[in-house]
């Protein structure tokens, strides 16, 4: 019965009508008219609260002294499972509580189960140079990124194993085309480098042999120049990571003699580079084509590549001031970028 109802049945028994009177007049089940005014000579109901009392509720799974004990337990090791948890509380004894009782406590002092993210393994040395960088970089405009060329190398794959794939089907739909999960004996992997700016996605190389010193000037002849100018200008910044192949002498000759000059930049550091934000989407939308033959994989990359168009490139690139600043507050650690 809501509040309305029960004030007029209230108002009713008071008046002297019978509960079967009461029950026709406001159109309400006789047995629900019995129960409610037998609660009210148990425990009587003022005219101004007829609403529910409070209740006691379901008597907590835990004690004091086991929230005590998981609220310690958590805090030194937070990557102690809910089952293993549920067994340190409970003692080896046969009462468990549940997984869903451990999250319930957990939440109530605001922690929560979560997957563990993953950032680089950084040293002291690495943390200082993050932090050098951030400090002189933490006042350049969107203009003075906008000058940089970023490049990496990365990979692609088709043919592995993305693990169970849930679906919705009939029962007799389990062999049908669309229902099943195509697989590919041989996983394909494919190699490439690729650059980017705040103006769009630069050029993306196939790499078909592994990255040395020669390969890796043979692509720099190749695009360097044509994607700094196209993208951010003949006076372009050049930012590569510290791959040994990146730092050989012939390298360093190269860009001297170019008149390019490189942006330094510290090592283990990819959350500083939009282009590696990049190679997470691009893997995404590969992954979701799943490209059946090495062809189709090169096709599909190079496709979705240009795809990403440079409304994304820019939003990137704006990041940046956020980014520096990011590190400078983590005193050089990792951030989530």
């Amino acid at each position: 019965m809501d509040l309305a109802n029960r004030g007029a049945a209230l108002a009713l028994h008071r008046g002297g009508s019978t509960q079967v009177s009461i029950a026709e007049q406001l159109q309400i089940p006789r047995s629900t008219i019995q129960s409610f005014l037998s609660k009210l000579h148990k425990d009587p109901i003022s005219d101004e609260t007829l609403a529910d009392r409070p209740r006691a509720g379901r008597p907590r799974a835990t004690t004091e002294k086991q929230d005590r004990l998981l609220h310690r337990t958590i805090l030194k090791d937070a990557s102690m499972q809910t089952d293993d948890l549920a067994q340190h509380i409970s003692g080896g004894g046969s009462m468990m509580v549940s997984d869903r009782t451990i999250r319930r406590r957990a939440a109530e002092w605001g922690l929560y189960h979560r997957v563990q993210r993953k950032t680089p393994a950084l040293t002291r040395s690495h943390v200082q140079k993050r932090l050098d960088c951030a400090n002189a970089h933490i006042d350049w405009s969107f203009d003075d990124w906008s000058r940089v060329l970023f490049s990496d190398e990365s990979s692609v794959q088709c043919g592995s194993n993305h693990g169970q794939q849930w679906i919705w089907r009939r029962i007799d739909e389990a062999w049908a085309d669309g229902k099943t999960q195509p697989t590919i004996k041989v996983a394909t992997t494919m190699k490439f480098w690729c650059s980017m700016s705040a103006a769009g996605p630069g050029s993306l190389h196939i790499i078909e042999e592994s990255l040395t010193s020669d390969s890796y000037f043979k692509i720099l002849q190749q695009h360097l120049i044509a994607d700094g100018t196209r993208l951010c200008g003949s006076d372009f910044l050049f930012q590569q990571d510290n791959h040994p192949s990146h730092k050989t002498e012939r390298i360093q000759r190269f860009l001297e003699e170019k008149g390019i000059q490189e942006l330094q930049w510290p090592p283990n550091s990819p959350d500083f580079s939009p282009i590696e934000n990049m190679f997470s989407v691009l893997k995404r939308l590969v992954a979701e084509r799943c490209p059946p033959s090495k062809d189709d994989l090169i096709r599909i990359t190079l496709e979705e590549w240009e795809n990403l168009g440079s409304d994304y490139t820019y939003a990137l690139v704006s990041s940046f001031p956020d980014r520096m600043q990011a590190a400078m507050t983590a005193g050089g650690g990792a951030t989530k970028y």
